[in-house]
């Protein structure tokens, strides 16, 4: 062998023993910082470590209510034992308008951090608004429809185009478990927090709102709180909230926060527009008349009242605040509804 090929095995080996050196090293430094670094930090997708700020949100947080800070890493830790809690009300039924992607971490988290081919550790959520951003961005990158009848367009270039579907990031959970931690990146602030008493209104929007996170129905006036907030839009703190004489819960009689065709609205005091308020209303430049459909204030129309969701309740073509006067003319004085032909 001549002097100068072992020269170059002899640099070889001790190149080979310094990457090896270097290796070892590296691998025992990686291991003894482990325990130093933050669990959140160390729970977070590889790709956003160090990029991007990261917050964590304590139990005692979530019980109090919190909000999650846009652009950043956030981690939500929900308590035990405060039961499920759907995604939307968790978030404050932001997702309509804000964009949202997050997951909750498996129980045995590490053991499925392992597994290859897993992708996320976890159950998957984004919000609606998410999830529409996304189906217009996929829309927009199918490609063109081509039929039999148009055989012009059945070039081979276009046959052989494919959709590469794999690895797309799909919503899968609607109900979060207690006790669970998630991750979420939002682009904009989200109200968040726990449902202690069910009614749908998590703990930062019952204090933002003056409501009783203990008590279901604050007002007493047979509507969930949350039912008032999101749907009915009523004040879940009024027990009547257009201040007809009859309560929220009388008007929405089903509960099902929806003004049906044969209920009165709860933010409209004359729903028929008739010109008579729904139930008892004070009239007049000083208030000093009451006058009003719903007599006896409970939300059924009894004899001897008019129907405040219909404007002319005898069908005679007049409506029931004309026939009003007229009775009034007629009578000379105070009209009782009786004479009505109800």
């Amino acid at each position: 062998m001549r002097p100068i090929d072992t020269h170059i095995q002899n640099m070889m080996k001790w190149l080979t023993l310094s990457l090896g050196a270097l290796c070892i090293a590296f691998v025992s430094y990686s291991l003894s910082t482990i325990n130093s670094t933050p669990t959140e930090a160390r729970l977070l997708p590889k790709h956003m470590l160090g990029l991007t700020q990261w917050e964590t949100i304590t139990t005692d947080k979530m019980e109090k209510g919190a909000t999650v800070p846009p652009h950043t890493n956030v981690l939500i830790h929900i308590p035990v034992n405060t039961g499920d809690i759907k995604r939307t009300v968790l978030f404050g039924r932001s997702g309509e308008n804000i964009r949202y992607w997050g997951y909750c971490f498996p129980e045995d988290y590490e053991t499925m951090r392992l597994m290859e081919g897993r992708g996320f550790p976890g159950r998957i959520f984004l919000s609606e608004k998410e999830r529409e951003v996304r189906a217009a961005e996929e829309l927009a990158k199918r490609k063109g429809i081509f039929t039999l009848y148009r055989q012009e367009e059945l070039t081979q270039e276009r046959l052989n185009e494919t959709e590469f579907n794999r690895g797309r990031v799909r919503h899968q959970v609607e109900i979060i478990k207690d006790g669970s931690t998630c991750y979420v990146m939002s682009e904009g602030p989200l109200p968040v927090g726990i449902d202690a008493d069910g009614d749908g209104v998590n703990s930062y929007i019952e204090k933002d709102k003056g409501t009783d996170p203990a008590i279901a129905d604050t007002d007493g006036d047979g509507l969930s709180d949350g039912i008032e907030l999101f749907f009915l839009k009523t004040s879940p703190t009024r027990r009547d909230s257009d201040g007809d004489g009859i309560v929220d819960g009388l008007e929405d009689k089903n509960r099902n926060g929806k003004v049906d065709m044969t209920e009165t609205n709860p933010n409209h005091i004359d729903s028929d527009h008739d010109g008579l308020c729904d139930g008892l209303c004070r009239v007049g430049s000083n208030g000093t008349q009451i006058r009003g459909e719903d007599i006896n204030l409970n939300g059924i129309v009894d004899p001897g009242e008019t129907s405040p969701v219909n404007p002319d309740s005898d069908g005679d073509g007049i409506f029931d605040e004309q026939e009003y006067f007229n009775c009034i003319m007629e009578t000379g004085g105070s009209c009782d509804y009786s004479a009505f032909e109800v």
